[in-house]
């Protein structure tokens, strides 16, 4: 009884660690935020925006600088990935370059 209990209990965690590795939904691995001083508002725009949008989505939005924080904002909301300097040097590019 007791190799059949040992048994079950190897099976329940290959089982387990099966689902758990299959937990991320099929998602990309997403950049996570830099830890040296913040890049550029292109770079920013080109490594963590074009992750789930074009290019060209961005550059056909005319937002003003609220509209590009509120968006921002959502964004982060959902999954994007920016430190508080990150954001800020994305915002003021944003808002200048796609008004």
């Amino acid at each position: 009884m007791k190799g059949r209990f040992s048994l079950w209990v190897v099976v329940l965690v290959v089982v387990m660690a099966g689902v758990l590795a299959a937990c991320d939904g099929g998602r990309t691995e997403t950049p996570s935020p830099t830890q040296a001083p913040a890049a550029d508002g292109a770079t920013l725009l080109r490594e963590r925006c074009t992750v789930c949008h074009t290019l060209e989505r961005v550059e056909s939005a005319h937002k003003s600088a609220e509209e590009w924080e509120q968006t921002v904002f959502r964004m982060t909301g959902r999954g994007a990935r920016l430190t508080a300097e990150e954001k800020t040097v994305l915002l003021e590019y944003l808002a200048t370059r796609y008004r």
